[in-house]
This record gives structure tokens, sequence and C-alpha cells, in this order.
């Protein structure tokens, strides 16, 4: 199962009844209906319909009827209506024909009827189906994007081992340099600059720094590889790839160092931006 995004369309229509379904992309699940009025009954089926196929993401569902494709259905309703005008009136005692006003006040808002319940349960599988084939589409794009940026960071994560020894033995040259200074005609004391070379590659070690990035790094293929709704989790590693980077640019001092840096945060941001729009 590939990951899918949350944005997607679908819709079908067929005798006078449409199903539409649209999603944008939402921190939660937000599932919305726009049903004819009279159809409220069908809310909570409808819904869980909808919870069912997705897990993030803005969704709304809307039915329409078309009043004229279903005209039969319709004129039954009027007769209905005008029929318990005249016997309510009857009983009164009166003789009077009902208003054309109110006759069609009282139209759509009856329940929908058993085979217009069938026929919407077919369009609304259709709508979602579609829904799922665009959402499964965009995820696939978003994913080869996603690979195409992790395979990017590798490499710099690679530029960043290779540049670092050299990085180190700069900054240990320039510390000699200086204590040379700072002392001036005496001789340096070569266990002193030892020393001082212990605590400089003590602060300057990347390693760990490397190495959980690595582990963010898998962590993220192995959620794709995964499939399913992983934007959350994939989310939540890119906030500890920024992490590690930062901590990484905090101890560089080398200029190698810091391109490389800056390379990763520009394609951590771009991940950020398109893992916003997995489900």
């Amino acid at each position: 199962m590939g990951v899918r995004s949350m944005t997607g369309f679908g819709n079908a229509q067929r005798g006078g009844l449409a199903a539409e379904v649209r999603s944008v992309n939402h921190r939660n699940l937000d599932v919305r209906l726009q049903l004819p009025d009279g159809w409220g009954g069908l809310v909570a089926d409808l819904t869980q319909q909808l919870k069912a196929q997705a897990h993030r993401g803005s969704v709304t569902l809307r039915i329409t009827q078309d009043v004229e494709a279903v005209e039969e259905v319709a004129l039954a309703d009027v007769d209905r209506r005008v029929q318990r005008w005249h016997r309510v009136a009857a009983h009164m005692g009166r003789n009077e024909e009902p208003p054309l006003s109110w006759v069609l006040s009282g139209l759509g808002r009856t329940a929908a009827a058993a085979p217009v319940i069938d026929e919407l349960t077919a369009l609304v599988h259709e709508s979602l189906s579609e829904w799922n084939a665009q959402r499964a589409r965009e995820g696939a794009v978003l994913e080869r994007q996603l690979r195409a940026l992790l395979a990017q960071m590798r490499l710099h994560l690679e530029a960043i081992e290779l540049a670092e020894p050299r990085a180190l033995q700069a900054a240990q040259d320039r510390l000699e340099r200086r204590m040379a200074d700072l002392l001036g005609a005496q001789n340096v004391d070569p266990v002193r600059v030892l020393h001082e070379v212990a605590v400089l590659a003590e602060r300057r070690d990347l390693a760990e720094e490397r190495v959980r990035l690595a582990g963010h790094l898998d962590a993220m293929e192995d959620a794709l590889d995964q499939g399913g709704a992983v934007g959350r989790s994939l989310g939540f590693l890119a906030q500890e790839l920024l992490r590690e980077v930062n901590t990484i640019g905090s101890k560089a001092s080398d200029a190698a160092l810091t391109e490389q840096v800056v390379a990763l945060k520009v394609l951590i941001e771009q991940l950020r931006e398109q893992v916003l729009n997995l489900e």
C-alpha cells in the first residue's frame, strides 16, 4: 500500500442524483456533509463511510438531487400534500383549494425513498473510488519526490563525514598557532596542546549527530516502504532531522561543513512542505 495525498476529488451522477467528494489538507480529519433537505437520516452512515476512507484532511461529501430529473417522485409528493389539505379542509367543513406556495413549500423535505437510497449508495461508492484513485496517484508523485530528497540528503551527509577530518585538522592548526602567539618566544608545551586538541575534538565531533541523522533518514524510507497514513510520522521525523542539522551547524566552523548544513536545511524545508500534503 502506497502513501496517499490528502487532496483529491471524485464525483458520480445518474438519474438526477449526484455525489461529489473533495478533500484538502487539514491537520486532523474533518468530515462535512451537504445533503438535500430531509436527508438527515443518512448523515451517520455517510460520515462513517468517509471516516473509513481517510485518516487526515478536510473531506466534504455533497449530495444533490435534480428536481426535474425526479419529476415523477416530486409529482407524487404534490398529490400527497394536496390530498392531505383536502382531508383537513373536509374535516373542518371548508371547501378550499390549497395555495400553490403551500404545496411547493413542503416538497423536498421528506426522507429519501428506498430506491433513491440504493442509487445513492452506488453513486457514493463510485465517487469515493475515484477520489481514492486520485489521492493515490498524487501520493505516488509525492513519494517519488520525497525519496529523491532523502537521496540528496544522504549525499550531503556523506560529504559532511568526508569534510569532518579536514575541518578538525584545520581547527587544531588554528589552536596551535593561537597558543604559540600567546606564549610568544616560549616553547609550546606539547602536553598542553594535546589536551586542548582533545577538548576541541570532543566539542567538534559530529559522529553522534551523523548517526542519528542517518537513522532518521532510514526511518523515513521505512515509513514510505510501509505506506498508508504516514504523514504525521514523517512530519515528526522531519523536525528531528532539522534538530540534528542545527546541532551540526552549531559545531561546524569550517566553510565546507557550513555549506553542507545550509544545503541540508534547504532540502529539509522542501521535504516538510511535501509531507504536509500526505495523509
